[in-house]
């Protein structure tokens, strides 16, 4: 059977599909007005936060149901993304949304399709695996369309607003995960939400177990109080502050990696208006 492995040709395949993907999104696009590309780039995020429900019907959701109901939910990252990017961009005028969208939903994207976590050892044509490699080559594609065709470019100056928006998007799913435990779809205790090791997958409750090698990254920059389990939460095992303990290590990280990727555009859009200022040409907001 053709299944996806890391560094497989299926692997190298699929991440070749998203570049395509991206490529023909924007020589499409490339002359065509604003107004045509907010309306196309909204069409894919909408068409992609439909599938987000949809895949309900097909397998292996459908054998699970209504337990899969929480693989619907804002249960990481990709997943509020997916949720909210469509009504990020009904907004005509760009905001500070515009900018973190083009963060979350290209990095978010890419770390999927480099690491495809939820594919691996599934068939290459499986429902599944198609959808997977679909919804983030989605989340990818758009917002770098949209930055790329001049529609909401990422702008320097909301760097500031990157670890906090960040930090919002760790609280939906913080949020989601204690719904999902009252309702049942999860099933564990409010407790057991304060392990690591548990319903875990974007860091929300700490560090993970399986991956060691972040602690000695991160831990050095965690406050002790957001360390320290005051309260008898968690019985006295190892313990993390829901979301909180990531405060300082987003600020730390995410600005940065959030100025590498808007630098080409940034910069671009500082050397036109220099350009014009030269040649006596004024800048149209």
């Amino acid at each position: 059977m053709s299944v996806v492995k890391i560094g497989n040709g299926f692997y190298f395949l699929y991440i070749g599909f998203a570049a395509i993907f991206l490529l023909l999104l924007v020589l499409l696009l490339k002359r065509r007005s604003r107004k045509t590309v907010r309306t196309v780039l909204l069409v894919l995020l909408f068409a992609n936060l439909a599938l987000h429900y949809i895949k309900q019907a097909f397998p292996p959701y459908r054998e699970e149901f209504p337990l899969s109901l929480r693989m619907s939910a804002m249960q990481n990252l990709c997943a509020v993304s997916t949720v909210l990017l469509p009504f990020i961009y009904l907004f005509k005028k760009q905001n500070v949304l515009h900018d973190y969208a083009y963060f979350i939903g290209v990095i978010g994207g890419l770390v999927a399709l480099l690491y495809p976590t939820e594919t691996i050892g599934k068939s290459v044509v499986a429902f599944d695996t198609i959808r997977f490699y679909l919804c983030h080559t989605i989340l990818f594609a758009v917002p770098m369309a949209a930055a790329i065709l001049g529609v909401y470019r990422p702008r320097l100056k909301m760097f500031w607003a990157i670890p906090l928006l960040f930090l919002v998007w760790q609280a939906f799913i913080c949020a989601n995960d204690y719904f999902l435990v009252a309702v049942g779809l999860v099933k564990g205790s409010f407790s057991d939400l304060l392990n690591p090791a548990f319903h875990n997958s974007s860091f929300t409750f700490g560090v993970r177990p399986d991956f060691a090698w972040a602690a000695k990254v991160f831990d050095p920059l965690v406050p002790w109080f957001f360390k320290t389990d005051a309260f008898g939460l968690n019985g006295g095992k190892p313990f993390y502050f829901p979301v909180l303990w990531l405060i300082v290590p987003s600020f730390v990280f995410l600005i940065p990696v959030y100025i590498l990727l808007s630098s080409p555009f940034w910069i671009s859009e500082a050397v036109k208006r220099r350009r014009n200022k030269r040649k006596g040409v004024k800048n149209v907001a």
